[in-house]
């Protein structure tokens, strides 16, 4: 499972946003990042690995059922786990 997602280009280095330094990046950060184009937050979490399905964020939080259009940073939660989003252009 990932913890840390970018989507498309983000405006600084992953490393600055996800790790204390660039060996914290290399190290640890990097392996746990999804990189990916797609803007669906449902379908994100199931290439990350947090849910199983997208009907399933449908049916327990319907309020993450949206698109990631707009560059920002976003935590979501989701049981005991923590998914932590970058949004480029």
């Amino acid at each position: 499972m990932y913890t840390n997602v970018i989507i498309n280009n983000i405006l600084v280095h992953p490393s600055e946003l996800f790790a204390f330094d660039q060996k914290d990046w290399e190290d640890n950060e990097k392996g746990n990042t999804l990189f990916t184009s797609e803007t669906f937050l449902p379908k994100i979490l199931v290439e990350a690995g947090v849910v199983k399905s997208t009907s399933e964020v449908k049916r327990n939080k319907p309020e993450l059922f949206i698109n990631l259009d707009k560059i920002d940073f976003i935590q979501v939660k989701w049981g005991k786990k923590f998914l932590f989003i970058a949004v480029g252009e």
